[in-house]
């Protein structure tokens, strides 16, 4: 079998589709975090958060 074959396999790339959603999560916990630090109460600080989590994930494009 020649190097050029070893290259290739039957077997499928394996895909993390959850590392943006892994990475987003991070963010919102920072972000949660920082918001309530800066004096944004709970209600405030769920609207933001929840507008950038559907940013993140696509919600709006």
């Amino acid at each position: 079998m020649s190097d050029r074959a070893e290259e290739f396999s039957d077997e499928p790339e394996v895909v993390d589709h959850f590392s943006n959603v892994k990475r987003a999560a991070s963010i919102v916990g920072d972000l949660r975090k920082e918001l309530r630090a800066e004096g944004f109460t709970k209600e405030e600080t769920f609207e933001l958060v929840q507008t950038y989590w559907s940013s993140e994930m696509g919600v709006f494009g």
